[in-house]
């Protein structure tokens, strides 16, 4: 490989890379033999080699008044590379942290406690036209603030005008004000099919929003704002609705 390319690449000119191979040729020289060999005007030259000076990789010494230059081992050409490289991986957390600051990475909340958790349900009203669930009953109504606080957000939601689509389990569905299937509630409900048991609550909501409900027992609740869960979430969702059983108007 050509070696002025090499001396650019660990970061000399051209001209410094010119007068570097010089001087090494060279061996011990003034300033005219570089200039000559080099190809570069004497008057310009001591700019380039003031340069290589700095780097380590040429020495000077007066001899006799006037200045010569020698090379130093070509070994410095690789220390300065590895040193080079050092300071990269010093600083390397710093333009991570930058890196990491420009990817959209998800929004996760975490929740303990019927007070925390109400958190999460509010964001049913902040949906623009539609809320999906999945709800397993009693045990995750009282969850998130019980029956009357539910009431209070659906009344929210319906002043808005969201619509609900919620995929409900027969056997453990306790119905209340403003929870029945119809367009008066803007709610319309699935029953599960009884085979299949799911004991955690889901929402999805238009925010590219997803919530997790927890029963009492392990009492916690998650909000994510993740676009590829979201989406992935509506898919699951529209699967289970399309294997559930429509309710009449009044049912729930």
């Amino acid at each position: 490989m050509d070696r002025e390319l090499l001396l650019k690449d660990i970061g000399l000119n051209d001209k410094e890379a010119k007068t570097y191979m010089a001087i090494l040729e060279l061996g011990k020289s003034t300033i005219k033999p570089i200039s000559l060999r080099a190809g570069i005007k004497r008057t310009s030259i001591y700019n380039f080699i003031d340069h290589l000076v700095e780097l380590g990789i040429i020495s000077q010494a007066e001899i006799r008044g006037r200045m010569h230059y020698k090379a130093e081992a070509p070994e410095k050409l690789l220390e300065i590379q590895q040193a080079r490289l050092e300071r990269i991986k010093s600083s390397l957390p710093e333009f991570l942290s930058v890196f990491n600051s420009n990817v959209k990475k998800p929004k996760i909340h975490y929740y303990e406690g019927v007070e925390q958790i109400k958190n999460i349900v509010r964001e049913e009203p902040r949906c623009q036209t539609e809320a999906l669930y999945i709800w397993p009953g009693e045990d995750v109504t009282e969850m998130v603030g019980g029956e009357k606080f539910m009431t209070d957000i659906n009344k929210q939601r319906i002043e808005k005008g969201v619509f609900i689509k919620s995929i409900r389990f027969r056997d453990k569905d306790v119905p209340f004000e403003t929870s029945s299937h119809g367009l008066e509630n803007l709610l319309e409900i699935r029953w599960a099919p009884s085979d299949i048991n799911i004991s955690i609550g889901i929402g999805i909501y238009d925010t590219g929003k997803v919530s997790f409900f927890s029963s009492k027992e392990e009492n916690f609740g998650i909000l994510i704002e993740s676009k590829e869960l979201y989406d992935a979430m509506r898919v699951f969702h529209d699967l289970l609705w399309e294997k559930s059983t429509p309710a009449k108007v009044g049912e729930g």
